[in-house]
């Protein structure tokens, strides 16, 4: 009756990776981004620039100050006459998209000139039919990737006081609404019959980019009348105590009244339009193999889920699925390799991890289940108050030292009060560490598999499977059967690690991933129960086929193929 408790309250708390293994593949992430020194005047400056601001990469670091100085070369280039025009460097409509979401976030007030000339370039570069593409002569129907790009360009510069004129926001509209296949889906250029096929990609950037369309045209579900923000446009003050010198207020009047008007495409049509879109992404939602690139794919669903408020797309868990996939193919030099550009896949990752929309939107994070959040309210709040600080409001553990020594010793003492800041500090330690230190206490680790607390089970199996040793196998496939479901996913999490078999054999990380909700918690357990039995069998067989000669016949083995008494 123990495993069907936890199964009940486990499995989907469970499911999500620890926040400090999240927190030290994006520390990782970054840091093989920034091992290129200049990324020059390229789109991929920008996207490096955004990537680390929205990982927390303070504005006035020197790495962000050289990223920015290439982005305002762009403003400093010079037309036939010689006069100063914004120009962006490679990538284009890509390049000034990116670039506003930069200044946006950096500080509309300082960058207010350049947010609205690069604007500008974006409104004077979309099509007569609503979408954004390439500079070239050659007739299209537009880009659903670049034109995803340009739309959050655009919703910065208003989130920076700069209004866009409607007729922008409806074009963009009317495109969106034209493009979209009758499944609800979109593809990569609408207009070329071998870019017409719907993709995952591209379903999440036009269903996504319905979502901001529709909350400039009809905020709250209103006709918009005046600016979408509540914050003012900005005085720009570059020089200290000169002021950017504004319209007159009934020029300005006259001019804002222009950028209002009545827009063609109703919000009964768009509401139709992103329902359609979100439909099919949660329909065919797949976060391991989405046709185009996975990490652009996980940026996207995790945009459509912050502008949609909502913590599952469907029945699925985005996040938890997303990080544990990037957690999985994260290579061993911090990036990751998707399709083709490995930087840019690289910040797609990480932009998703830190959950940039939801930052960009303002609303707070539910405190993740496990190493995160669970000292609010005065829940698991250590006895000695000394040992604690308060940041942005919440009570948090002060930071504990990085010796591993120390971290086991804090697992093993079953009064242990702060168990979630040992593991945060045990999980970076271990990642960011000598690895040879954890290979002489596995002893003491090997221990903790035993511990009653699930908790220090699991942490125990996740630092088992970071040794390199073959020879812990054997644990982490007993540990399949742990009273816990919580327990058994992470051994089987630790096996495809120690293994280098990230796809578990074959076997789903989940049992219940896509049970009924409503499905009766016997039925719950038997699937369960399949799954380790299964799991088992073939994590064995594994082990069998690769383990060293003198344990070919351990008592292990041969206890398990020895006949089942029926008598217990």
């Amino acid at each position: 009756m123990t495993l069907i408790v936890f199964l009940a309250f486990q499995s989907n708390a469970y499911s999500q990776p620890p926040k400090a293994e999240i927190d030290v593949a994006i520390k990782r992430g970054v840091a093989y981004l920034k091992e290129k020194k200049d990324y020059g005047r390229t789109g991929m400056n920008a996207f490096v620039a955004y990537t680390l601001l929205k990982s927390g990469e303070s504005p006035e670091s020197a790495y962000i100050q050289r990223c920015v100085k290439n982005i305002l070369a762009d403003h400093q280039q010079k037309d036939k006459n010689g006069e100063p025009i914004y120009k962006p460097g490679g990538d284009y409509n890509y390049c000034a998209g990116v670039q506003l979401m930069v200044l946006e976030a950096l500080s509309p007030e300082l960058y207010y000139a350049e947010i609205r000339a690069t604007a500008e370039f974006l409104i004077n570069t979309q099509l007569p039919g609503g979408g954004w593409f390439y500079p070239q002569d050659t007739p299209n129907n537009g880009d659903t990737s670049i034109t995803q790009y340009a739309i959050l360009g655009l919703w910065a510069a208003e989130r920076a006081g700069m209004t866009i004129p409607t007729t922008v926001w409806d074009k963009a509209a009317r495109w969106h609404l034209s493009t979209q296949l009758p499944t609800g889906a979109f593809s990569y250029h609408p207009g070329d019959r071998a870019g017409s096929a719907p993709k995952h990609t591209m379903s999440v950037a036009g269903t996504g980019s319905m979502y901001v369309i529709s909350m400039q045209l009809y905020p709250d579900g209103k006709l918009r009348s005046g600016p979408v923000t509540k914050q003012s446009t900005p005085s720009k003050k570059r020089f200290g105590f000169l002021e950017k010198v504004e319209l007159t207020e009934k020029e300005k009047g006259k001019d804002e009244k222009n950028l209002f008007t009545k827009p063609t495409i109703s919000y009964a049509a768009l509401q139709g339009g992103k329902a359609k879109g979100a439909n099919w992404v949660v329909n065919n939602y797949n976060v391991r193999s989405p046709t185009g690139w996975p990490n652009y794919y996980l940026y996207g669903i995790e945009r459509i889920a912050a502008l949609a408020n909502v913590e599952k797309l469907g029945p699925h868990d985005w996040y938890a699925d997303g990080a544990r996939q990037l957690l999985a193919t994260q290579r061993d030099d911090g990036s990751w390799k998707g399709v083709g550009n490995i930087p840019a896949s690289t910040c797609l990752a990480i932009i998703f991890l830190s959950k940039a929309t939801v930052k960009t939107l303002g609303r707070r994070y539910k405190p993740e289940p496990v190493g995160a959040g669970l000292l609010a309210g005065g829940r698991g709040l250590p006895k000695n108050l000394a040992e604690v600080q308060m940041r942005n409001g919440k009570v948090e553990s002060k930071k504990l030292s990085g010796d591993l020594s120390e971290l086991l010793a804090q697992l093993e003492n079953p009064a242990n009060a702060d168990l979630e800041s040992t593991q945060e500090t045990l999980v970076e330690t271990i990642t960011l560490g000598d690895r040879e230190k954890l290979i002489q206490q596995k002893d003491r680790v090997l221990k903790l598999i035993d511990a009653r607390s699930p908790d220090v089970r699991r942490t125990a199996i996740w630092a088992l499977s970071r040794t390199n040793d073959f020879r812990m196998a054997p644990h982490l496939i007993r540990a399949l059967k742990d009273p816990d479901l919580g327990v058994r996913i992470e051994a089987r999490n630790g096996l495809c690690t120690l293994s280098r078999k990230i796809r578990g054999l074959g076997m789903p990380e989940d049992p219940l991933a896509d049970a009924p909700l409503n499905l009766p918690e016997a039925e719950r357990l038997k699937l369960v129960e399949a799954w380790s039995d299964e799991a088992t069998s073939r994590w064995q067989k594994w082990y069998n086929s690769i383990k060293p000669f003198e344990e070919k016949f351990d008592l292990y083995e041969v206890l398990n193929q020895l006949p089942q008494s029926k008598n217990k």
